[in-house]
């Protein structure tokens, strides 16, 4: 019976499926990095985004008007991120103070006169041409009557005389109206008709009239008057004023409403009444019944030339309303909207209404969208750049993974410390709220990442790092500039910390440099130095130089048994004489000891030359070979006089002498040393080969016929190559070291010459292509090893015969110094 096939993928189905998708060799690691950058922005995204997790918007409706607000927290409800909500109410009441604000425009005709002077004197030159006419006609009817002999009485009108008359006097009449006030309703009453045809509608007549007309626009006067329809219109209208519109000239201009030269037409008649009653003024000699003609007439003449236009007026006014932006209440992130027993208000309502319009479920989506995509494209773009700028900068998905870690904890450290500081100030209300976020150590990330790991990965984390602290308190560029300056401070003073000392050196000289950029910050925003100002830099300082040192010390441990790194505190424990390991090795391997502690020597004075840690160098030194001690005795420099490798073959003495190595990393595990110095055990040998044996196997083959060809792979190290220029220098001393030892006369010029073949020896081989070193670098390392080599070597005095002897008073005299051997022995250190 056959076997079910499996339903997992074996092995070459998962190459089919690779080829299928044109997987990459490293499309595995290019995974889990994509994965490892997805959850922390993910994390980091909820932190800066508060909205996510902030406090419970209120229900509030209109029966909590002036009831006290009750809620768990004592400093009340405060806004979880910034909103800018629209208060309709208060925008509807501007925009009708808007309305309210343009004042009424009239329109001026300043022709109003002249069209009144043209139909004053085309009416009376009509009417006097008519009664000419008329008095002419009866002058000829007289004629063609035949005169009579004696005077007779003439007889008395007849009702048809009379009725003739009246329709003669009112066709003149009407006449005369429509010639004065065209097709306008404005009737002359017929007694005032009749008492102007009684004065024959003489010149005198129409001048008074036209004076009174013009007395009503103020021609007499220094400024003209403007005639409105009524008083009650323009209190109504132009209460704060009016704007006159001429019409002819389009030019406008701006009048209150209680001007003296504005008035309506019941005013510009009581005028002209109040003249008319001056004795003199108005037909002095004519009768009173034509005077009264006159003014009546001149008043139903007057009219307004100032007239309201609603249509360009309500154009206007909504045009101001329009241009009223909308009254926004702004609330800032922790601001609080309102207390805890405040009464409650309009503005509560409409801002708690507002709050929770904004913060729907599609609303938290887009928050936490949005902060995932913010830090995801800071982290890539940042991380771009500095391995393109770096050729230092390569992270492991270990570096990352702590990176990730210390982004988000710094920033949920912020947050926690902001709703603490909120609570505080609420307390302590003469205490800027500024002073307490300026307070928190947020240089203590970047000061971390460069004393476990390096400088470059360091800037890397303080520009991150500063750009979210800033725009999770509000989009503050303020805070993202001292956050980025107290990070680079940090990050660079603790370079030079080498104690716990200097660590706090580091956190006062950051301090200080956070007090400066607090100052200049808020001088620059036009705060001034007030005492808000002043006490915020005080916090700023206090915080920094006392929280950041304290933090650093406090974490450096955890981050060194967890992720297995060495801070500069760590590898000083490391370089102590005292340390078990080192202990053992001197017991069991005493030559070995001395060797690395000359090669400590040789190591670190070149990782002061060329720029690299000197503490790890010489820790890597010091621990290299740790692993002879398993086997001293197979090794050359724990010898004495018996060397075990006679009685054995070449192959397998090369076999024992690379399981130092191997024993080596079982014993750093044992040790639990930090990853760096475990690293240099194996890369310090690379892939050489262990030169003695494998020249002695060559050797050994010389002239054996069929004998198999030397299998290279069993005298070469595994490797790998150096990757950190530390462990190179462990190679480079090593090898110079054990060579220059069996140097029969040390000179100076012997030195360097065996110096610079080794180094070239091992440049040649390809053994530094994998680390960070340049040319420049390997001329320096030469000089160094060169001058420390010379104070090892150093000539020594030959002492006279008899200074071995007994001196007088039994002082011990020291003997001359036998000659050295300078036979070369084998070197098990595979160089």
């Amino acid at each position: 019976m056959a076997e079910p096939e499996s339903s997992h993928p074996g092995p070459s189905q998962l190459d089919a499926l690779s080829r299928r998708f044109r997987l990459g060799p490293h499309w595995g690691r290019r995974l889990a990095s994509a994965l490892l950058l997805l959850g922390v922005s993910v994390a980091a995204g909820f932190v800066i985004s508060p909205g996510l997790y902030s406090q419970q918007i209120p229900a509030l409706s209109d029966e909590n008007l002036g009831k006290p607000f009750r809620t768990s927290s004592p400093a009340g409800f405060k806004a979880g991120r910034d909103y800018d909500i629209l208060h309709e109410t208060m925008t509807e009441k501007r925009r009708q103070d808007a309305r309210s604000a343009v004042r009424p425009v009239f329109d001026l005709s300043p022709g109003v006169v002249a069209e009144l002077r043209t139909a004053i004197n085309g009416a009376f030159s009509a009417m006097r041409v008519r009664l000419e006419e008329k008095a002419r006609a009866e002058e000829a009817a007289e004629a063609e009557t035949p005169e009579p002999r004696k005077p007779v009485r003439k007889p008395a009108p007849t009702a048809e005389d009379r009725e003739r008359q009246r329709r003669e006097l009112e066709s003149m009449r009407e006449s005369f109206q429509a010639l004065l006030f065209g097709r306008r309703d404005s009737p002359i009453d017929v007694e005032d008709f009749q008492a102007l045809d009684a004065g024959k509608f003489s010149e005198s007549m129409e001048a008074a009239t036209l004076a009174l007309v013009e007395r009503a626009y103020g021609f007499s006067d220094p400024l003209p008057v403007y005639i409105a329809n009524s008083r009650e219109e323009l209190s109504r209208e132009g209460a704060q004023g009016i704007t006159v519109r001429d019409l002819r000239h389009n030019g406008e201009q701006t009048l209150p409403g209680t001007a003296p030269t504005v008035v309506d037409v019941r005013e510009a008649h009581t005028e002209l009444e109040r003249f008319a009653s001056v004795p003199g003024n108005l037909l002095p000699d004519a009768p009173v019944v034509q005077r009264r003609a006159v003014l009546r007439l001149a008043k139903r003449l007057v009219r307004p030339n100032l007239t309201i236009n609603k249509a360009e007026t309500n154009a206007r006014r909504a045009h101001a309303a329009a241009a009223v932006k909308d009254a926004l209440i702004s609330i800032k992130k922790g601001q609080r909207v309102i207390g805890d027993g405040e009464l409650v208000n309009e503005t509560h309502l409409v801002a708690v209404r507002g709050m929770r319009a904004q913060t729907d479920r599609l609303d938290l989506v887009q928050l936490q969208v949005g902060g995932t995509g913010l830090v995801a494209l800071l982290i890539t773009a940042t991380y771009v750049f500095c391995r393109a700028a770096f050729r230092r900068f390569r992270p492991t998905r270990k570096d990352a993974l702590l990176l990730g870690l210390l982004l988000v904890g710094m920033l949920g450290m912020a947050q926690v410390w902001v709703s603490i500081a909120d609570a505080v100030q609420d307390r302590y209300t003469a205490l800027p709220l500024e002073a307490f976020y300026y307070a928190f150590p947020v240089a203590a990330g970047a000061m971390l990442v460069r004393f476990v790991l390096s400088e470059e990965l360091a800037l890397f984390f303080a520009i991150v790092l500063a750009c979210l602290s800033g725009v999770m308190l509000g989009n503050s560029l303020s805070f993202g500039i001292y956050a980025l300056v107290g990070a680079l401070v940090a990050a660079d003073r603790i370079t030079r910390a080498k104690d716990r000392v200097g660590i706090f050196r580091a956190g006062l000289i950051t301090g200080v440099a956070n007090l400066v950029a607090v100052l200049c910050l808020f001088l620059a925003e036009g705060k001034g130095l007030t005492v808000d100002t002043l006490m915020t830099a005080v916090f700023a300082f206090v915080g920094t130089a006392l929280s950041v040192p304290v933090l650093v010390l406090a974490l450096t441990p955890l981050i060194e048994s967890v992720f297995g790194y060495a801070s500069d505190l760590k590898l000083l424990e490391l370089a102590n004489l005292n340390h078990p390991a080192l202990k053992e090795l001197i017991v069991q391997a005493p030559g070995t000891y001395h060797h690395s502690i000359i090669i400590g020597t040789l190591v670190e004075n070149a990782a002061e030359a060329i720029g690299a840690n000197p503490l790890l160098a010489r820790s890597c030194a010091y621990y290299h070979d740790i692993g002879k001690g398993r086997n001293p005795l197979y090794f050359s420099e724990n010898q004495k006089g018996e060397n075990r490798h006679d009685t054995l073959v070449p192959a397998m003495s090369a076999v024992i002498i690379k399981r130092h190595v191997t024993e080596g990393l079982e014993m750093a595990r044992q040790y639990r040393l930090p990853k760096l110095v475990a690293d240099a055990i194996p890369q310090h040998h690379g892939t050489r080969l262990v030169g003695y044996f494998f020249h002695k196997a060559v050797k050994e083959q010389e002239g054996k016929e069929g004998a198999p060809p030397i299998d290279e792979s069993i005298y070469r190290y595994p490797g790998p190559k150096p990757q950190f220029r530390e462990a190179a220098l462990v190679m480079i001393a090593d090898a110079v070291e054990a060579s220059t030892r069996s140097l029969p006369d040390p000179t100076s010029p012997r030195l360097q010459a065996q110096v610079q073949k080794m180094i070239n020896l091992i440049f040649s081989e390809g053994q530094l292509d994998e680390c960070d070193l340049t040319l420049r670098d390997l001329n320096l390392i030469a000089q160094s090893f060169l001058h420390t080599l010379e104070g090892i070597y150093h000539a020594r005095p030959a002492y006279p015969a008899g200074a071995l002897q007994a001196g007088p008073k039994g002082a011990l005299m020291v003997a001359p110094a036998a000659k050295q051997d300078s036979k070369p022995r084998p070197v098990g250190t595979g160089t």
